[in-house]
């Protein structure tokens, strides 16, 4: 048997899609890893669904905690887990059989510290089981890029593949490449863009599976999809840190504080939008202050006339935002479109 990969599996009240998920990992093709159930003090029957798992398997091992967040939950599996390898699994989403053999090798045979593979993202009410979907899939020979730490950090901050290591879900890491390095237990959003990143800072380099054997199931009780003060707060203290460092890593036109002065202009702007869709009045106050905090910084004078006249009209005059929004959503849709067909045909 080869290396040991711990397969991390955060869990709140996902019940109805946590047999699926562990399941999928059950059927891999490559059979040296334990499932560590992290069950951050669910209140449906998650419990007792990694309760019967762990009786059948002695691979699984069941680790109930009291409810601190997501980031918690990942810390104690990390803090727990024995595997040369960590793999990180969310509780609602499923695994092609062949993902942890492919990226296991791909690691091995690169040298290459982290692993990644494309999201195949998925509507609860799409038609088919997970085993049904991914059975049309082959793997083998795999198609990969690998790239060295530079390389990765400046994809990283980039259109180019940067979509590729956003989500901490599906990525394969060397233990030792960690270390210490945890996530951050006070923020409730964009954490693991914030983790994948602090690793990037360490010198890891990557490699990068070219195929969607990751699937990300969208449902109405995504984290990632409520609007609160404080998820708006944490994904700006996030990015405006990636913002600070890359300031300090590379000055420079072409650097990622461009980009990410960019992301995060952008990212207020949708959230304003929503939030007044919602008639959140708490919420938009609380992004307008964002908003003319970021027009006053140095990094806002990098963005071009065209972003920042976005900027500023989406939160000066809101009705007049609304067709440029509406416009500029739909490109970006295509574009997102056009980079998932370009991945499947590497």
């Amino acid at each position: 048997m080869g290396p040991l990969i711990s397969v991390i599996v955060p869990i709140y009240n996902t019940q109805e899609y946590l047999t699926k998920c562990v399941q999928s990992v059950l059927d891999q093709t490559y059979q040296g890893f334990e499932i560590l159930l992290v069950d951050d003090g669910s209140l449906d029957g998650s419990a007792e669904i990694c309760r019967a798992f762990c009786g059948s398997d002695s691979r699984i091992r069941f680790l109930p905690l009291p409810h601190k967040g997501v980031s918690a939950a990942r810390n104690a599996g990390m803090d727990e887990a024995k595997g040369e390898y960590l793999f990180f699994l969310d509780s609602d989403d499923t695994i092609h059989p062949q993902l942890l053999e492919a990226l296991l090798e791909l690691c091995e045979t690169t040298g290459a510290a982290l692993a990644t593979e494309v999201y195949r993202h998925m509507m609860a009410s799409d038609p088919g089981s997970p085993a049904e979907i991914l059975s049309t899939e082959t793997g083998g020979p795999w198609r990969c890029s690998y790239m060295d730490n530079a390389e990765a950090l400046r994809q990283f901050s980039s259109r180019e593949n940067g979509h590729s290591f956003h989500g901490i879900g599906g990525k394969m890491v060397r233990s030792s490449a960690v270390g210490e390095l945890r996530f951050d237990e006070t923020l409730t959003n964009s954490e693991d863009t914030l983790f994948i990143y602090q690793l990037l800072e360490t010198g890891l380099d990557v490699v990068i599976l070219w195929e969607k054997w990751y699937q990300y199931w969208k449902h109405g009780r995504n984290i990632s999809g409520l609007l609160t003060i404080r998820s708006c707060g944490d994904s700006y203290r996030c990015l405006k840190y990636i913002c600070d460092q890359e300031w300090k890593r590379d000055k420079g036109p072409g650097s990622g504080v461009t980009f990410w002065t960019l992301v995060i202009s952008a990212r207020l702007r949708r959230a304003y939008v929503r939030s007044r869709q919602e008639r959140n009045r708490e919420v938009s106050g609380y992004l307008r202050k964002l908003a003319g905090y970021e027009a006053r910084s140095d990094r806002f004078l990098r963005l071009s006339p065209k972003e920042k006249w976005k900027h500023h009209l989406a939160f000066r005059c809101y009705p007049l935002y609304l067709p440029v929004h509406r416009v500029s959503s739909w490109m970006w849709r295509m574009e997102e479109w056009k980079r998932g067909n370009q991945s499947s045909d590497r």
